[in-house]
């Protein structure tokens, strides 16, 4: 449940109890009431009735008692009958009550009380004083509905404003709530209004203090992403000449000077020498092919000058090469994209088939490279084992996401409908031609 939700709940739950123990209470109170009222009225009326006989005429007595009787009608409290021979020969009439609800009328219900009357000249006659608490119960009643009408329209009231106050306070959170899920999604360009109470509208403004901050560093983290990412190459570059000037040569002449050293020892009969000189010719082929191969790993060839297909075409020629059985599937839009999101796109996918074939075992892989006026967007699929087992936080991935990031890309890892993997990378396409620039 929302914070919203759980303060109203408790304010809701508060307000009930309060009112149900004050509904107690007044219940309990009027009822006392009834009570007390009953026997003052019960007094009363038998005073009256005591009176009365008292000035009982010689003669006439049954007119007499009967308007005593009658004087009693429409009293809201007691009622007054004339008992003659166990049965009432005349009685009062008790003024109509109001409607009252049975339950009320159970919890303040209280037993009759009654006073019996009699004196000599009534020839054993009785008056008899009841008591009913009907009209008092409605009486009553009225004030507890008014009271609870009033209390009732309080608690609304209350809740209304209660109502409002929360939502002047959850929009603003709410807000917050949204700032932070994009700060989590990698958006640190995100900023809220400073709005609501005091306090979220200060919270506010050091939220948007925070992202400032935060985006100023991934800036300047996309910088040195990207100055290490263009150091790299030319570490690569670097050590592919040093390898392409200074190993060649030496092996280029090792091979010459193993080749000559098997002429002359077939010439002179030495077998054993030939044959030795043969299999280090074989060493030195093997090493200058495995050179070459390290040359186009560390430097695709002339990249800017061949361009991103035929690169990444010829890439896709080693592989099935040097490891038979491999379908690569390639469909490429454009010749170019410009020098860095050209060399990350072949990184990209350099790495891409080496996890496919190494560690997935794919045997068919499709690579697609698309682009429209808002992206490039690269996907890689393969039928292998899945990414699972591809090492999916080790370096390799590691390194692409570094490569997108420096570009304001983004890199996504999946399992391709059917088995296998999906990696689906995107580039915005101004900030690559912003690279160009």
């Amino acid at each position: 449940m929302s914070l919203r939700g759980q303060f109203f709940l408790s304010v809701v739950l508060a307000l009930l109890l309060s009112l149900s123990v004050l509904a107690a209470v007044a219940c309990w109170h009027a009822r006392a009431s009834v009570d007390n009222e009953m026997a003052m009225a019960l007094e009363a009326g038998d005073r009256i009735v005591d009176n009365a006989l008292l000035s009982l005429p010689q003669g006439g007595e049954d007119a007499y008692l009967e308007r005593l009787v009658k004087s009693f009608n429409d009293n809201r409290h007691v009622r007054v009958a004339l008992i003659e021979q166990g049965r009432e020969t005349a009685s009062s009439r008790l003024a109509v009550p109001d409607a009252v609800p049975g339950w009320y009328r159970r919890l303040l219900e209280i037993p009759v009380q009654q006073r019996i009357d009699t004196a000599p000249r009534l020839g054993g006659r009785t008056l008899r004083v009841t008591t009913d608490a009907s009209n008092e119960i409605g009486e009553s009643w009225t004030q507890f509905r008014d009271g609870a009408a009033i209390l009732a329209l309080f608690s609304l009231l209350v809740l209304g404003l209660l109502h409002l106050a929360m939502a002047r306070i959850a929009s603003p959170l709410k807000k917050l709530g949204a700032g932070f899920e994009a700060v989590g999604g990698g958006d640190y360009a995100v900023c809220v209004a400073a709005q609501g109470p005091r306090e979220i509208s200060a919270l506010a403004g050091a939220f948007n203090r925070m992202t400032a901050r935060l985006n100023g560093l991934e800036d300047a983290n996309r910088r040195l992403t990207g100055q290490m990412l263009a150091i790299q190459e030319e570490e690569r570059a670097d050590l592919a000449r040093d390898l392409h000037d200074e190993m060649g040569p030496f092996l280029f002449a090792m091979r010459l000077d193993a080749e000559a050293i098997q002429a002359d020892a077939k010439a002179s009969g030495r077998s054993a020498m030939a044959e030795r000189a043969r299999a280090l010719g074989e060493a030195v082929s093997h090493i200058q092919s495995h050179v070459r191969n390290i040359l186009k790993q560390l430097r695709p060839d002339g990249l800017a000058e061949i361009g991103l297909a035929v690169a990444i075409g010829n890439l896709a020629t080693f592989w099935q090469r040097h490891h038979g059985g491999i379908a690569i599937h390639l469909e490429i839009a454009g010749e170019g994209f410009g020098a860095e999101a050209d060399a990350t796109l072949y990184r990209l996918v350099q790495e891409s088939l080496t996890n496919a074939v190494r560690h997935g075992a794919a045997k068919q892989i499709w690579i697609v490279i698309a682009a429209d006026d808002q992206a490039i967007r690269v996907t890689v699929e393969d039928d292998g084992t899945g990414f699972t087992d591809m090492g999916g936080g080790g370096m390799g991935l590691r390194g692409m996401r570094e490569r997108l990031a420096a570009l304001d890309g983004g890199l996504t890892l999946g399992v391709r409908p059917g088995g296998g993997t999906r990696l689906a990378a995107i580039i915005p396409r101004a900030r690559a031609e912003a690279e160009v620039a």
